[in-house]
């Protein structure tokens, strides 16, 4: 996957996964994989626009068409630093207010109490604050040291410092984290390995930009990167999940964090983790005596031993039933419940279900029938 890349696979993986990015990690747009992830194809309608107008583009950047490189040799001759992007700015603001709200509400209120906390709280928004905006002004040849959009997000950090009864203000640490990255924002000449262009001469520039190669982390080093970044967001939104949202318990709203806290210390819970306490520990023990062989043929037998007494409950038969017995509950049942015996279409469909349940359980003890014979025979055959 990181040869030259295809417009059909590129289409197909935004088609399947568009919105987590897929389509990204396979050109080798981690950070732009990471960020659709994030904010769900950027608020689907950045994932949307992409279908109809830049995975193209995306395409032929990965691959290093001669044209696009041109096109950005001349920009970046042209212009001492990116331009300024309305759509881009948009996309800074919504995701760092995303970021910022996620990491603000993920910790209990009770932090929000406590001065030391509060302000670890704050300065922790700051952070994914200044992220996201990095995270989306840094897309393309485009680069900015982290430290001045976080130094923007700090200087607004009194305003996410608050009392519990008061929402925190997240607009103004946005707008300066904002108003720093543009101060200092310039091209990325590494992201096309384009380091050597600004030697090229201008009457022979398609020269050495033939031997562009752009620079990629190989697949496995996306994926993990991709991976890390995803489980660190789902933490994150998970945890907000749950010091948040509320449900309706007999009419008054309470917080599920509170329901979740009261069922594991409920008397049921506790008495299902003793129980499964004492399973693992059987089944731990049984292992370090039998090994694996002998735990997975055991388990095995147990689920044998469950179908062998669903199939007895089914034929209404004891589990000391003969072979005999069993036969000829069989045949009295398929005949009793055989589908052409009824006209009503509900009972046909009712009698059809109740028969092919006889038929399976009647295979089921048949079978074991004939497994529990050829055991026999083989011991016998071959007595230890």
């Amino acid at each position: 996957m990181d040869g030259r890349k295809s417009v059909f696979f590129a289409y197909l993986f935004a088609l399947i996964g568009g919105p987590f990015g897929l389509h990204h990690l396979y050109l080798g747009r981690t950070q732009h994989a990471l960020l659709w992830f994030t904010t769900f194809g950027g608020f689907v309608m950045g994932w949307i626009y992409e279908l109809l107008f830049s995975i193209s583009k995306y395409v032929r950047e990965a691959n290093c068409d001669h044209q696009l490189m041109l096109h950005y040799y001349i920009r970046m001759r042209q212009m001492k630093s990116p331009s300024f992007e309305i759509t881009r700015l948009c996309g800074q603001y919504l995701t760092s207010l995303i970021y910022g709200f996620l990491t603000y509400y993920a910790f209990p209120e009770t932090w929000h109490e406590q001065a030391s906390k509060a302000i670890f709280v704050a300065v922790c928004t700051a952070v994914a604050i200044a992220l996201g905006t990095k995270l989306v002004g840094t897309i393309g040849p485009r680069q900015c040291s982290f430290v001045w959009p976080l130094f923007g997000a700090l200087i607004g950090l009194p305003l996410l410092i608050r009392p519990p009864n008061l929402a925190p203000s997240f607009n103004i640490p946005i707008i300066l984290c904002c108003i720093m990255f543009e101060w200092k924002i310039e091209w990325n000449f590494d992201y096309f390995q384009m380091a050597a262009i600004s030697k090229i001469k201008d009457s022979t520039p398609s020269v050495s930009l033939k031997q562009i190669r752009i620079k990629r982390r190989h697949i496995v080093k996306r994926c993990l990167l991709y991976g890390l970044g995803a489980l660190i967001f789902v933490g994150v939104f998970t945890s907000a999940i749950y010091q948040n949202l509320q449900v309706d318990v007999d009419g008054r709203r309470v917080k599920i964090k509170d329901v979740l806290n009261d069922f594991f210390k409920s008397q049921k819970f506790l008495l299902f983790y003793e129980q499964m306490k004492r399973i693992l520990h059987h089944l731990f023990s049984f292992y370090m005596q039998h090994g694996v062989k002998g735990l997975w043929k055991q388990i095995w037998t147990i689920l044998d031993f469950e179908n062998q007494q669903q199939a007895f409950k089914i034929l209404n038969l004891s589990t000391n039933a003969s072979q005999k017995e069993i036969e000829s509950q069989c045949r009295s049942l398929s005949r009793q419940w055989h589908p052409d015996r009824y006209r009503n279409s509900e009972e046909k469909q009712n009698a059809q279900t109740i028969f092919m349940n006889i038929q399976q359980a009647c295979d089921r003890l048949s079978h074991e029938r004939r497994r529990r014979q050829t055991l026999n025979t083989m011991k016998r055959e071959n007595p230890q």
